[in-house]
């Protein structure tokens, strides 16, 4: 996944090349995977609005950092 466009902003720098090498597919699996363990199960409605917030917070940041 190239990920040069727009780069991750809580990634650091010594970590983006392996994080680049990985599928969107995977990124998702693990953002999904994330998702069920900081909500505690594996409940979708509950992991999905977990996934919600997350990426609530993380499009602010972006919107916030690239507007500049």
């Amino acid at each position: 996944m190239n990920l040069k466009n727009r780069p991750p902003i809580f990634v650091p720098a010594e970590y983006r090349d392996e994080i680049e090498q990985l599928s969107k597919a995977a990124l998702m699996d693990i953002a999904w995977d994330y998702a069920q363990q900081v909500a505690g199960t594996q409940h979708a409605p509950a992991v999905i609005e977990e996934f919600r917030k997350r990426r609530a917070v993380i499009e602010l940041h972006r919107v916030e950092r690239f507007r500049k």
